[in-house]
């Protein structure tokens, strides 16, 4: 692990140093000079270990202790450095406040700067021993050569349409199919189970079954649930409910979520499919069984179970013609597989076919093996690489041994261009299998460890960075089942198990998750520690952390057992905790940059929060005991992300963080703090934004004042302009107007004055009460080319809109607009039309273009004409409900 881990450290590190060195020209005497004699220290060695890597001599058993002694060293200078930068963020607040007192500059800071001094003179020596020692070991210091600045991806899609993922599979695919709506088999709960060895394709197969058009129509409902090694009833359970857009806890009584499921099933079939399951333990199953059998209709309900294990399906319940097992591929489908993923954007000489071929006949059927061969490969027209690949005896030879398809993917993880890219994926391994990781989550936690640093030539964002570290692992077939939302941007991905396995195996010297509540000593080396409890963890059965832990995922409280050795940590989540405070000393932990308190029952948010100047990302999402906001959220002055979803917690002076590039919502009020004026400044911001309370904005000028105009990275844009009461009668402040007209004014100049950037992908406006829409929208095809998702919804008084000229494949919603009397559309893909009581004609503009495909008009009372374009009109669903006086359908040509 020696040769994954000290590599990307000394890049980050030797990063930190330059920048420091930069920025502090003024600090104690001797210090430049020692910080650059440190630089070009780090530099020579990083020279010495990229010479030995490319001479494959990091294995030697005697370079060991050098590799280690160097590892330790790189870690100590990372935190060195990390404590200036922090120095120099706290010497910047307090001068913000203006409480720089004489002292503070004088003593305080000399007394640091000579500690420091005195640090980094002993690191210089301890370093130079280190190179000296390397070149008694026969390595020599060689010019450090640049990795690549830039990573070549190509855009992945590991959906279920992905052609590689149906090679050779089509008619197993039928086979289950017709397994499942068998009619003639009245077996209560029938399962079918699909069996084969890891890395053959059963998930992908039982994918392409839910997928299938005949499945989908024939069930009520489709749950799935991975449930791998650990068959837990109340687990599987929760997720069924999950299933259904239920938001549950994990200490929800299991009776409960049984009855839950019963309400949402009832008298209905479904197909519920378990993933990867290993458990043989009989009493198990029937202890799901039995509740599967109070829910929903058994007699046509089913169950698709994927396996390595005959012996699982058997016990099970699986009949042997429901028994579906899954053979090897041919060499000519994998040789199909590697040549999708292989050659997306290039051709292939009749050479390069010949060793694919060669490369497709060693796979063993496998699809998993072919597809991340095929990844690693992608673009890579270089005959050697080919050959080096093809020729790998030893890796080759090993793979029908129980490790073999381990030491085969170890060929791709080797082949990733960069050290930072082996430390991103090696990362990921603190996830249980099976977790679905949410990609800005996962970006922003790499970003706090360090692993996405800008190159000193050319400048990209950190979130830039890891967007290509993502999409060059997704490349690569290291990530899959990607989920895109309604833009096509990514959000969730998986690691396959035999991933997974390679990320632990890679990472094993420094990754620990403790799943369960046996006591157990912590190694001295991990660095990063996830701790998940399903039996109720004591904290007592924990012992102390490891002085060199950087990452902690906990779910209990570890606070008492563990402090005195948090202080190194950068990444700090309490997700889901059963937590009710937050201790003081989490204010002296100077280098975390990632802190996640949401669904906790902590009762504040300590003032000492604002004393982690390195913070990036802070969540505290679904905090329900938490009454009052954070007070001087603008002293956490490099924070990038902040996540919250109750309005009352939304703190003050959110205005002062110009470096924050997400808020996902922004609550307008009169006091100062909350002003619209607070976006300002916050031209950095991406992503989704949803502002409420517009009700609350004076005037045209102060709305414009937000300058949404310059927000070029947000992708989707929610204005509230009221609240929703309990009685769901819509309010916005109807006090604050002397009229109807007034208000009227009001909301219209309070819109005109919130265009957004022509970037914008979707647009929803909520409890808007002007009559018409802002001149920017009356030419939407210009102002917002880029728009594939519109939403009018609760806008009571809006009379007329502009005509629906999106985009081709844009989705438009118009929602309890009372008063709207008609719709004129041009080119959209899908139109829904719902509580519009005064809605008389929905018509095609005549030069429209024939785009479309999906149209559904609910509970509009007056509707009495709809007008298509032409008879070529291609509407592949309409629905038309509780529209009684509807006489007219018919063409507008």
């Amino acid at each position: 692990m020696a040769e994954l881990i000290v590599g990307p450290l000394m890049d980050v590190t030797i990063s930190k140093v330059i920048s420091v060195a930069n920025e502090q020209l003024n600090l104690a005497v001797g210090f430049r000079q020692e910080l650059k004699r440190f630089h070009e220290t780090l530099k020579m060695i990083q020279g010495v270990l990229q010479y030995a890597e490319q001479k494959g001599m990091i294995g030697r058993p005697d370079l060991k202790p050098w590799l280690e002694g160097l590892r330790s060293k790189a870690e100590e200078a990372d935190d060195v450095m990390d404590e200036i930068a922090y120095e120099n963020l706290r010497y910047k607040v307090a001068q913000m406040w203006e409480k720089v007192s004489y002292f503070f500059t004088l003593s305080n800071r000399l007394a640091f700067r000579l500690k420091i001094a005195c640090r980094v003179k002993n690191l210089n020596l301890e370093l130079a021993d280190l190179n000296k020692t390397a070149r008694g070991l026969g390595l020599q210091d060689i010019l450090a050569s640049k990795h690549p600045e830039h990573i070549e991806t190509q855009q992945t899609d590991s959906s279920i349409s992905d052609p590689s993922k149906i090679v050779g599979r089509e008619t197993k695919v039928l086979e289950v199919v017709e397994s499942l709506i068998d009619s003639s088999n009245d077996q209560p709960l029938l399962v079918v189970s699909i069996v084969g060895m890891g890395g053959i394709g059963k998930t992908t197969v039982a994918k392409l079954v839910c997928n299938n058009e005949k499945i989908r129509s024939h069930f009520f409902k489709i749950m799935w649930v991975c449930v791998s090694e650990n068959f837990n009833l109340k687990r599987i359970l929760i997720e069924m409910l999950q299933d259904f857009g239920e938001n549950v806890s994990a200490d929800v009584n299991q009776d409960i979520v049984v009855h839950k499921i019963q309400e949402k099933l009832r008298e209905k079939n479904f197909l519920l499919i378990l993933d990867d399951v290993w458990n043989e333990d009989w009493q198990k199953w029937e202890s799901l069984r039995s509740c599967l059998l109070g829910i929903g209709l058994n007699v046509g309900s089913r169950v698709l179970v994927t396996t390595r294990n005959e012996n699982v399906a058997s016990i099970m319940g699986t009949l042997s013609e429901h028994m579906h097992h899954l053979e090897k591929l041919t060499d000519e489908d994998c040789w199909s597989i590697i040549k999708q993923r292989a050659f997306v954007s290039s051709s292939f000489s009749s050479e390069l076919e010949g060793i694919g071929r060669d490369i497709a006949s060693k796979c063993r059927g496998l699809a998993f093996v072919a597809n991340v061969i095929g990844g690693s490969l992608c673009d890579n027209t270089e005959k050697d690489d080919w050959l080096s690949i093809r020729d790998n005896s030893e890796v080759w030879g090993s793979i029908e041994e129980a490790n073999g398809v381990l030491r085969v993917l170890q060929l791709s993880f080797n082949r990733l261009p960069i050290p930072a890219l082996k430390q991103c994926f090696a990362f990921c391994s603190i996830f249980p299998k099976d977790v679905v990781m949410e990609k800005e989550m996962l970006i922003q936690l790499w970003m706090a460890e360090g692993f996405l640093q800008p190159s000193s030539k050319r400048y990209m964002e950190m979130e830039d960075i890891g967007d290509r570290y993502f999409n060059a692992l997704s490349s690569y077939s290291l990530f899959q089942d990607v989920e895109r939302d309604s833009y096509g941007s990514i959000i969730t991905c998986k690691m396959n198990d035999l991933i997974h396995d390679l990320a632990q195996s890679v990472s094993k010297s420094q990754t620990l998750i403790l799943e369960d509540g046996s006591r157990r000593n912590i190694p001295a080396n991990i660095q990063h520690l996830n701790v998940i409890s399903d039996k109720g963890m004591k904290t007592t059965k924990l012992g102390d952390a490891p002085k060199k832990l950087h990452t902690l995922f906990s779910q209990i409280d570890v606070f008492h057992s563990m402090s005195t050795n948090l202080r190194k940590v950068r990444v700090l989540s309490f997700y889901g905790a059963d937590i009710d405070e937050l201790l003081a000393f989490l204010g002296k932990m100077k280098h975390l940059r990632f802190l996640d308190v949401s669904r906790t029952r902590i009762k504040e948010l300590p003032k000492f929060i604002t004393k982690l100047y390195h913070l990036q990302t802070f969540r505290f999402m679904n905090c329900g005991e938490i009454k009052r906001p954070l007070k001087g959220i603008w002293s956490l002055v490099n924070l990038r992300h902040i996540y919250f979803n109750d309005e009352k917690l939304m703190p003050a002076g959110i205005g002062g963080l110009t470096c924050l590039k997400t808020l996902q919502l922004f609550v307008v009020g009169q006091q100062e703090g909350h002003q619209i004026e607070e976006l300002r400044c916050l031209s950095q911001l991406r992503g989704k934004l949803k502002i409420r309370n517009l009700g609350m904005v004076r005037d045209k000028e102060e709305a414009m004042g937000a300058r949404l105009f310059e927000k070029d990275a947000i992708q989707e844009l929610q204005l509230v302009f009221g609240e929703e009461s309990n009685s769901g009668e819509e309010s916005n402040g109807d006090e604050e107007f002397n009229s109807g007209e007034d208000r009227c004014e009001h909301d219209e100049d309070i819109l005109e004055g919130l265009q957004p950037h022509s970037n914008l992908k979707g647009l929803i406006i909520e409890y808007y009460c002007g009559k018409s829409c802002p001149s920017w929208m009356s030419k939407i095809e210009n102002s917002l080319k880029n728009l594939v998702f519109m939403s009018l919804y609760q806008c009571l008084w809006l009379e007329k809109i502009p005509s629906l000229s999106v985009n081709i494949e844009a989705n438009v919603e118009i929602k309890c607009c009372k008063k709207l009397k008609s719709i004129v559309y041009s080119s959209l893909r899908k139109l829904i039309i719902e509580d519009c009581e005064e809605l008389v004609k929905v018509e095609a503009e005549p030069v429209a273009m024939n785009s479309l495909k999906e149209v559904h008009i609910k509970r509009c009372d007056k509707l009495k004409i709809f007008l298509m374009i032409s008879k070529l009109q291609s509407i592949e669903i309409l629905t038309l409900e509780d529209c009684k006086k509807l006489k007219t359908i018919g063409n507008n040509a």
